[in-house]
């Protein structure tokens, strides 16, 4: 006798709808105002935006309790990003209609500037869709997903970037040479050099004693110590060791620890990471996939839709390192030191300069080591036109901090030349005239595209590593459509020879068998959307393969009820019985090629990955279908009735 189960129909129905709402395309007018615009974590753990009385967009986020490996800043930039693409949606442009802005009480604001910006702030705080309509604890279980084409299907650009880990070393021991005396000098400490040891992932730091010490030992030894105790909390090295001592100077070593170079690789790569989703935002590349390889320094880009490599590969290849710097005095009485790329530069130069080269003109410059002022101060940079000429510049304004450090630099070296450099590639070095503060400019013969493109990659930020191409692949969308075509022959052939022989070996309980292999495909494809996966090659490879793998289930299932009704069961008896000898035999068929798929999906890369996703996913599906789905269609149609024959 059949028991009609209440939980089992719900689930059923549940599991369909569930998989078909991941199917359906929302359209656009519906999608924005159910999930709103900002990350999901900020909708979940930030107050709603407020209008002010001074036209301006409030948040306060004094309160706000943040998720792990989320911070105040890292939330503000987000913030900026959302805003500054979707108020560029609505035609506002950040300087001249709005402006970003914290305050100490930690409020973000987007300040309206323009009259056009403030007609109507409330309405336009509405048209942003920042929050979804849709209750935040239905979020996890509707889908704000949808399926897309992988890059073997829909073609664009596969791209590997290698981060240069022995470059990323050497750049940070550089970097230490001038920051470490920077910061000793603050608290008191007279630091007259820092060097590299040759050959070695170390540093050594003199420390000069000043003379009013040198004849009282206790107050000697309390300024070495506080000079250690400085070194010691130097982020990424191992404790300072003395390397020598004099009565007027002691030599530290700060050695570059194992345990913080993999801190500090790992850092770097996620910053990396961010900056390309921010240069991929800005460039409007349509979905990116963009991700670090498992426990290895790659990242591995996929820009599906993308025309050709060349733009993709730029926006990726560019760093974006800016730094100011000085060009040194010429020692024969000149203005600055520089020469004409005909003429060879000087081999003999002064301690900590360096030569570099116009990025054009191929003019070289000598130029003063330290780093005055570096990208990471811009808040803000944008293409324009020259203010006494036609020519295409980019403008940079800087944050508080950079436009103070700026105003200082130019300040202090008046009828000086100051080198604006990207990339190891001087891009302009005009005189100081005047201190100049909050901006500046750089100039170089752009056309309006490549200001842009340069203005835009200093909006997103450098890289903080060397990073190099490791593999570069383009997939044509020629091939993709074939892929395509190929996949979805296979797929329908698969499926008719298995409805046929399905049918016609198992008769009316063939057609139930197929009614669940099509619940288990839209199982599948709705599972795959829902976790933001994209159908590939090696899916569709792995959605052919399910569909021989849902109906063997079946079968035995089949043959197990063919096996209780030849020996006189009644056909519900048959049935039930049937479904419990076969259970253990299926369970243990498909638990085996599940943890087969769990192994390739840890341990394999790209379409292997999405290979075992699909496999893994199927099996699954298969398993609810065949033992859950197609018991309950029997039941419902045959469990209650006094059915005398099975068609099977």
């Amino acid at each position: 006798m059949y028991r009609f189960n209440i939980w089992k129909i719900i689930l059923i129905i549940g599991v369909l709808l569930l998989s078909v709402l991941y199917l359906i395309p929302t359209p656009k007018s519906l999608y924005l105002p159910l999930y709103g615009n900002l990350p999901f974590w900020i909708q979940k753990a930030f107050p709603p935006f407020e209008v002010t009385e001074d036209n301006a967009f409030k948040v306060n986020l004094a309160d706000v309790e943040y998720p792990e490996g989320k911070n105040f800043q890292e939330a503000i930039d987000e913030l900026q990003n959302v805003f500054t693409v979707h108020l560029e949606k609505l035609n506002f442009e950040e300087t001249v209609d709005y402006e970003f802005d914290t305050t100490e009480a930690k409020e973000f604001l987007v300040k309206l500037i323009s009259d056009t910006a403030k007609e109507d702030p409330a309405a336009t705080l509405e048209n942003l869709h920042l929050y979804g309509s849709l209750p935040l604890s239905l979020r996890p279980v509707l889908p704000a997903n949808r399926l897309n084409l992988g890059l073997d299907l829909k073609g664009g650009v596969h791209l590997v970037l290698e981060v240069d880990l022995q470059k990323s070393k050497s750049e940070l021991l550089k970097a230490h040479t001038y920051s470490i005396p920077e910061m000793l000098r603050s608290e008191q400490i007279l630091c007259r050099q820092v060097e590299q040891v040759d050959g070695e992932d170390a540093l050594n730091v003199l420390i000069e004693i000043p003379s009013r010490l040198r004849s009282d030992q206790a107050q000697k030894d309390e300024y070495l110590q506080k000079a250690v105790n400085l070194l010691n909390e130097v982020e990424y090295f191992e404790d300072a060791q003395a390397a020598s001592e004099k009565d007027t100077q002691s030599t530290y070593q700060l050695r570059l620890a194992e345990r913080g170079m993999q801190q500090y690789s790992d850092q770097a790569i996620e910053r990396v990471l961010i900056v390309l989703r921010n240069r991929v935002d800005a460039f409007g590349v349509a979905e990116p996939s963009i991700r670090q390889e498992a426990n290895r320094p790659r990242i591995i880009i996929e820009l599906p839709g993308a025309k050709d490599s060349s733009g993709p590969l730029r926006i990726v290849q560019t760093m974006g390192r800016l730094e100011f710097k000085m060009v040194a005095q010429n020692p024969s009485g000149g203005p600055f030191w520089s020469g004409s790329a005909n003429t060879p530069p000087p081999d003999n130069l002064p301690e900590d300069t360096e030569i570099l080269y116009h990025h054009e003109t191929g003019d070289w410059y000598v130029l003063e080591s330290p780093v005055l002022l570096s990208g990471h101060h811009i808040k803000d940079s944008r293409a324009s036109s020259g203010s006494t000429s036609f020519e295409i510049v980019v403008l940079m304004d800087f944050n508080s901090e950079g436009s103070t450090k700026f105003a200082k630099i130019t300040g202090d070296h008046i009828g000086d030349h100051l080198a604006i450099i990207l990339d190891d590639k001087i891009q302009t070095a005009p005189r100081i005239n005047s201190p100049i503060r909050g901006s500046a400019m750089i100039e170089g013969n752009f056309n309006f595209e490549e200001a842009t493109y340069l203005a835009n990659i200093l909006n997103a930020g450098a890289f903080p590593v060397g990073v190099q191409v490791g593999e570069e692949r383009a997939v044509g969308p020629s091939l993709g459509q074939d892929s395509i075509d190929n996949g979805i022959k296979a797929a329908i052939i698969g499926l008719l020879g298995v409805l046929l022989f399905m049918v016609i070996y198992y008769r009316l309980s063939g057609f139930i068998a197929i009614l669940a292999l099509v619940f288990n495909m839209i199982i599948i494809l709705g599972a795959l959307a829902g976790f933001g996966a994209a159908l590939t090659l090696p899916g569709i490879a792995g959605l052919v393969l399910t569909i021989g793998m849902s109906v063997d289930a079946n079968v035995l299932i089949f043959e197990r009820i063919r096996e209780e009704l030849r020996t006189g069961k009644t056909v519900w008896d048959a049935i039930t019985s049937g479904y419990q000898r076969a259970f253990v035999t299926i369970l243990d068929a498909n638990l085996t090629t599940f943890f087969t798929a769990l192994v390739l999906y840890q341990f394999g890369t790209g379409p292997i990955k999405g290979f075992a996703v699909t496999l893994g996913i199927g099996i699954l599906a298969s398993m609810f279908t065949a033992i859950i789905v197609t018991r309950e269609i029997y039941g419902l149609t045959i469990g209650n009735r006094d059915v005398k024959k099975l068609s099977i």
